[in-house]
């Protein structure tokens, strides 16, 4: 079985920039193996787990970072229920290999997915010693799928998503290559909406289930009861371009000359790009990449680092959870709500609809229009008399209620 010919002429006609991007990306960052196995050749490690019994390995597909920090709390809990099991998981990014990297999981490898071109799925396929894989919210590649089928490799897209613009597609150009690709996979969806996606892009009902959302399971990363920062400081968590710059602004024009601002960017790769942008705004802005502990005249710090952000959040006095003040629909608010960290939010925070309700149906969240009001806020909220303090309580109260999720997914997948 075949994908439709649409997608075929497609894939053929992109090939070439899907190349370029690749070799870019590899020459960027990712290295003669992010090349090579983006191209389907892989090559077997002597005595690594992979040489197990396939039976027992178990494959996971995350795209990148957000899928990783989603799906490594289930990994954890199938590991304790079922030792035995190896996993492999690929991702399509070299930040997303580097966050895994740091997690301390006993069998489990690495490699990169392949590009959907049909040589680099069945390669893929043929060296994949598994008999079923999750894959991570709303990865539909038709050329893997359709690898996957031939070979009988069981399919379950967990956490599955869909926006309202790829569900409209379910009557465009890539309609039948999507049909093809969910009639034999299970999806277990993060809502009901997400699930009616699913079905009119063209997953069986009956293969569809409502299993709740993965991103509110409990955290992967334990508290740490080492502080990064010996100052006390304030926490703007997953920002993105242009909310760097406006919460600097802000801060600047609020805050004392001895508070500090920590700022956590959503991609710790631009850490570079912010600190000369802010720079030039005649302050001084430490790394934490770089190493750099900041001064105590020093007003802003970057935490430009992977996989500290749980202790970034369990230490901060208040904090503002980016992608909201700007149009990318927020990050995973629960994250500062299980330090009982008061926090803000702007408008933006369409992701998280479902969570955003529950938190203001129970005074658990505060929301804002702009970055002055969120440095208000953040001020406000570190003081350790202030009512906001309350706030953070019940935040943490409503995220003792996501460990269900983590385990009606462990039902279903059993």
């Amino acid at each position: 079985m075949t994908p439709p010919w649409r997608y075929r002429l497609l894939v053929r006609g992109l090939s070439p920039l899907l190349l370029a991007y690749t070799a870019w990306r590899a020459a960027r960052d990712g290295g003669w193996r992010y090349w090579w196995q983006r191209l389907g050749v892989y090559r077997q490690e002597v005595g690594s787990s992979a040489t197990r019994d396939t039976e027992e390995t178990l494959w996971v597909h995350a795209a990148s970072v957000g899928e990783i920090m989603t799906v490594l709390p289930l990994i954890r809990a199938w590991k304790t229920q079922c030792p035995d099991t190896v996993f492999l998981v690929t991702t399509g990014t070299p930040t997303g290999a580097a966050v895994l990297q740091k997690q301390a999981i006993p069998d489990l490898r690495h490699q990169y997915l392949p590009v959907d071109f049909p040589g680099a799925g069945r390669r893929f396929v043929a060296q994949l010693r598994a008999r079923r894989g999750w894959i991570v919210e709303t990865e539909i590649w038709p050329w893997l799928y359709a690898h996957c089928a031939h070979d009988n490799i069981e399919l379950t897209l967990v956490n599955g998503r869909l926006s309202d613009r790829t569900s409209t597609q379910s009557t465009g150009l890539l309609a039948s290559s999507y049909r093809q690709a969910l009639s034999g996979v299970q999806v277990l969806a993060r809502s009901q909406n997400d699930a009616e996606r699913f079905v009119a892009l063209g997953a069986k009902a009956t293969r569809v289930q409502v299993a709740g959302n993965l991103k509110y399971a409990d955290s992967p990363i334990p508290d740490s009861a080492d502080r990064l920062l010996q100052r006390d400081y304030v926490l703007a968590a997953s920002t993105h371009d242009d909310e760097e710059r406006q919460l600097a602004e802000a801060w600047l024009a609020q805050a004392d000359d001895e508070q500090l601002l920590v700022i956590a960017p959503r991609h710790p790769e631009r850490g570079r790009a912010i600190q000369r942008d802010l720079q030039t705004l005649g302050i001084r802005v430490s790394l934490r990449s770089a190493g750099e502990q900041p001064r105590q005249d020093e007003r802003i710090h970057l935490a430009d680092t992977l996989g500290e952000m749980q202790a970034w959040y369990q230490h901060a006095d208040s904090t503002f959870v980016g992608g909201s003040l700007i149009e990318r629909g927020g990050h995973n608010m629960l994250e500062p709500a299980r330090h009982a960290c008061p926090t803000v939010v702007g408008p933006h925070t369409g992701n998280f609809d479902d969570v955003m309700q529950l938190m203001r149906e129970s005074d658990a969240i505060h929301v804002v229009d702009t970055a002055d009001q969120v440095i208000r806020f953040l001020l406000d909220a570190a003081d350790p008399q202030s009512s906001y303090r309350a706030m953070g309580q019940r935040a943490l109260a409503l995220s003792e209620d996501s460990r269900r999720v983590l385990q009606r997914y462990l039902q279903l997948l059993n």
